[in-house]
């Protein structure tokens, strides 16, 4: 590991001020980050550990939307009541996300900062079309997450800024979400696939809402909004179902590497898709 300078603020004004300083870069949870700098893959004169930031870690519902602070851990979303109510697919994706002591070091805000393409929290969060609060040393400004994310491991974050929280707003009426994945095995797995879905059904049964989100499978976690405005309008079935796998083949460019090659990803996204879309819809239709 390379020889770095080290930093512990304990408010986010100190965080300003030393992710100011040239060459500095932030630490979170450091799942990801420390095993890349093992690796050198990461690169940083100063390391800046928000980790004793307290302000940073919180889950606020303000009625129209959630607010989630960027060190907010994987097991406290997990836990959540408001979260597992308001956003199931989030919470199911948080506790997939490695072993207990992982959950409990990982953040949401590394997660998204980190911009896998098989990120788990991305994909329930797109289809909530979730934005992010940004701060730096000279301002705050708000920016969608699908906007946020660039390619793998690039984000829109600018010179000094950080994520500060995360903000959505719950689906009302009849609605369903859901989250699924799929690794090499059932634990502590890095994605294959993984997917979301949201939607929201009118009183005749036919979808009023859809929002359909695939990970693994490009560059960044997608939505498939092709595959979204031919669901539009119709009421599901098992014509439609079908129709979501084959759609899904024009939407993802999936590649090979270690853990699976590009025509077995290929394959599996649509399958993983049409079955997030149809536990959606199972779960709207509860509602009635």
């Amino acid at each position: 590991m390379q020889d770095i300078g080290f930093y512990r603020p304990q408010t986010v004004s100190e965080l300003k001020e030393y992710l100011n300083r040239p060459g500095a870069r932030m630490l979170a949870g450091g799942t990801d980050i420390i095993p890349k700098m093992r690796q050198g893959k990461f690169l940083a004169s100063l390391l800046v550990d928000s980790s004793g930031i307290k302000s940073l870690q919180f889950i606020d519902d303000q009625g129209e939307e959630i607010i989630l602070g960027a060190l907010t851990t994987h097991q406290e979303i997990a836990g959540s009541a408001l979260i597992r109510n308001v956003n199931p697919a989030l919470a199911a994706a948080a506790e997939s996300i490695g072993c207990v002591q992982t959950r409990n070091r990982g953040t949401l805000g590394g997660n998204i900062a980190n911009a896998s393409p098989a990120a788990d929290t991305i994909p329930p969060l797109l289809v909530f079309e979730a934005s992010l609060n940004l701060q730096c040393q000279t301002g705050a400004r708000r920016i969608s997450l699908e906007d946020f994310l660039l390619g793998p491991g690039d984000t829109a974050l600018q010179a000094g800024e950080f994520i500060h929280s995360v903000t959505f707003s719950p689906l009302n009426g009849r609605w369903g979400c859901s989250f699924q994945k799929l690794g090499k095995r059932k634990g502590m797995a890095v994605s294959v696939v993984n997917g979301a879905a949201a939607l929201e059904l009118d009183r005749s049964g036919k979808i009023a809402d859809i929002r359909l989100a695939v990970g693994a499978v490009a560059p960044k976690v997608i939505r498939c909004r092709k595959v979204e405005d031919h669901l539009l309008g119709k009421a599901p079935s098992p014509i439609i179902y079908k129709q979501v796998v084959e759609l899904t083949q024009d939407e993802i460019s999936p590649i090979t590497d270690i853990r699976s090659n590009k025509s077995y990803r290929q394959h599996a996204a649509g399958i993983l898709l049409s079955r997030v879309f149809e536990e959606a819809v199972d779960l709207a239709r509860g509602k009635d």
